[in-house]
């Protein structure tokens, strides 16, 4: 029997998570890809700071109908808070495989310029307390999701090179690649 897949495509704000996803539209149009950002353009327009908010609730309705209807899906999220933590419990509770997709960078600044270049270029803002509080948050809170993933794959994207691979974690072994970035500060 093939097990359902929940997969985390997770980094702070400006990390690069929505440009993963288009970019390489082939390896997320087999499963549902739930992105918070997407589905805030599609909300009615009201006072702009209940868009989040509004789409937040929406990505978890939907997360927890696949999840009870054993669907594979995939997910946008910060990792800043716990809902998505909790979420990695359900799954696997419910005999999901969990895929961790982490992407970081070195500087909250990096994500804070990018933020603004979107922005110019006419996509969302995110205020930049809140920027700065998600990036903390989101490194904190990487170890624990990876415990929990069967699957962890972990991208730097500091540079205007690109992602580049840091390390692929699973139940068979880990591979890193060096050199290691300034924010793996934990023990695998």
């Amino acid at each position: 029997m093939i097990r359902s897949t929940l997969t985390f495509i997770a980094g702070a704000n400006g990390s690069g998570k929505t440009t993963l996803t288009r970019w390489n539209p082939e390896l997320f149009r087999e499963v549902p890809l739930l992105d918070p950002d997407a589905i805030a353009n599609t909300l009615p327009a009201t006072v702009s700071a209940m868009f989040s908010i509004a789409a937040a609730r929406q990505v978890l309705k939907s997360a927890a109908e696949h999840l009870k209807n054993a669907e594979s899906f995939a997910v946008e999220t910060t990792l800043a808070g716990k809902n998505y933590l909790q979420m990695m419990l359900d799954a696997r509770n419910r005999g999901f495989e969990i895929v961790l997709v982490y992407i970081g960078t070195e500087d909250v600044e990096i994500n804070l310029g990018r933020i603004r270049n979107r922005v110019l270029a006419g996509g969302h803002d995110v205020p930049e307390e809140d920027v700065r509080r998600r990036y903390k948050r989101s490194y904190q809170n990487l170890p624990i999701a990876i415990k929990r993933a069967d699957h962890s794959i972990l991208f730097d994207n500091s540079t205007e090179d690109g992602y580049r691979l840091i390390v692929i974690l699973g139940p068979t072994g880990n591979r890193w690649f060096e050199p290691k970035p300034s924010w793996i500060t934990f023990e695998v």
